[in-house]
């Protein structure tokens, strides 16, 4: 079984998780997955959450590559901003 109504997340969580997702990360998770649009929908959704857990993992996946790029712009930005 891939989803199921009862949740891992709590609508909390879920909100937390919505927010650190970056412009675009519906289409980074349907790169990632092999679901349809409608199940990523699902599990985003505060009214009508399914818990998946192959969609909560690329969710996951993308929010951590999409920091480590922040992290490496900033560094990147840092280093040239204080060259002399």
């Amino acid at each position: 079984m891939q989803y199921q109504k009862s949740s891992m997340l709590s609508k909390k969580e879920l909100k937390k998780l919505k927010k650190k997702m970056p412009y675009g990360y519906f289409s980074m998770i349907e790169k990632r997955v092999k679901v349809s649009s409608r199940t990523i929908s699902y599990f985003f959704s505060e009214k009508e959450h399914r818990y998946n857990l192959e969609v909560h993992q690329a969710a996951l996946d993308v929010i951590e590559e999409y920091q480590l790029s922040i992290n490496k712009i900033k560094t990147r930005q840092k280093t040239i901003l204080n060259e002399k």
